[in-house]
């Protein structure tokens, strides 16, 4: 009963702000007064006003048809309404114990046929036949007497140690990477080739030139420093031993799987999305992500609140 009483409590004070915003058309702008009484109704008319006003000048006449019905009361109140946690939280809940019942088993069924390809690419790795580590870096300063006007690093080289671990490796090619340890669950991260020609069968150490934009990360550190600061990933992708090229784009991984796999390691923040896509592509091409589910279910509730506003909100997010 009390929380009836509470929801309805706040039904009548929104009912009772939206009603002091004018009843005009968003495509005429408020007067002083029209807008000091808004904004003395509901504070958070200030940045719905401003943004709208914005928005609508840029329209072109047809749409300005189209939407001239919509007034800054209605608009303002299908916001409230989307943007109100109280209404909202419950049928979220109920969404999500619907998605659950009838989508969150595809979840276990990708999680089996990238298990497969993980043990697949694990039993197949490059990294069975080389075995490669950061060694250390070299940091080259410009010269005082040449570059009088010039402050700063001059270029910065890695060294990579190789071990060969199968006997003689002819060529190589592989990628290094590396992103920030405060980001580590963010997309950013940078990455790069190396190839080498010359053939070796005991340990070597060769040395790559790092790219000017990323100079200022490695100059001045040791590896130690450096891996403090980032975390770095090494991936071989192509070999030639024994005359024969050996490389991962032999190894026959759908691109969905080897997609979501990148994603797993160097995008982790973006990992559920790309496994959605896996699951349309190799599982069941109806899947849809809790998120996507989601959205289907609220368009659903904000067009029956005000479909004309709901067009016009769509509009401006184009």
């Amino acid at each position: 009963m009390k929380k009836m009483f509470l929801l309805f409590l706040g039904f009548i004070i929104l009912l009772s702000s939206c009603n002091k915003v004018p009843d005009k058309t968003i495509f005429k702008k408020l007067d002083t007064d029209e807008l000091a009484k808004a904004i003395k109704s509901d504070t958070l008319f200030v940045y719905f006003y401003e943004n709208i006003s914005k928005k609508v000048d840029n329209m072109s006449d047809i749409k300005k048809a189209k939407y001239n019905d919509i007034t800054y009361r209605r608009l303002f109140k299908y916001v409230k309404f989307m943007e109100d946690t109280t209404y909202w939280k419950p049928i979220y809940e109920k969404w999500k114990n619907e998605w659950e019942n009838e989508y969150g088993i595809y979840l276990s069924k990708a999680d089996s046929v990238l298990n497969y390809w993980k043990k697949y690419l694990a039993e197949n790795s490059l990294d069975k036949y080389v075995d490669i580590e950061l060694d250390s870096i070299e940091t080259k300063y410009y010269d005082y007497k040449y570059y009088e006007y010039i402050d700063g690093i001059d270029k910065v080289n890695l060294f990579f140690k190789l071990t060969p671990l199968q006997g003689t490796i002819e060529q190589i090619c592989f990628n290094y990477s590396y992103k920030p340890k405060i980001y580590s669950d963010s997309i950013y991260y940078r990455k790069y080739k190396c190839i080498s020609t010359s053939p070796f069968s005991s340990q070597i150490v060769g040395y790559w030139e790092v790219n000017y934009f990323d100079r200022d990360n490695f100059g001045g550190k040791n590896v130690e420093m450096f891996l403090r600061d980032y975390d770095m990933y090494i991936e071989i992708t192509n070999i030639r031993k024994d005359g024969v090229n050996i490389g991962i784009d032999n190894f026959s991984v759908p691109k969905e799987v080897s997609g979501c796999l990148e994603f797993e390691k160097y995008y982790p923040i973006n990992f559920e999305y790309k496994k959605g896509d896996l699951i349309k592509k190799l599982i069941y091409k109806d899947y849809l992500s809790r998120l996507e589910y989601y959205i289907k279910q609220q368009e659903v509730l904000s067009v029956k609140k005000d479909k004309l506003c709901f067009d016009f909100c769509n509009d401006l997010l184009k």
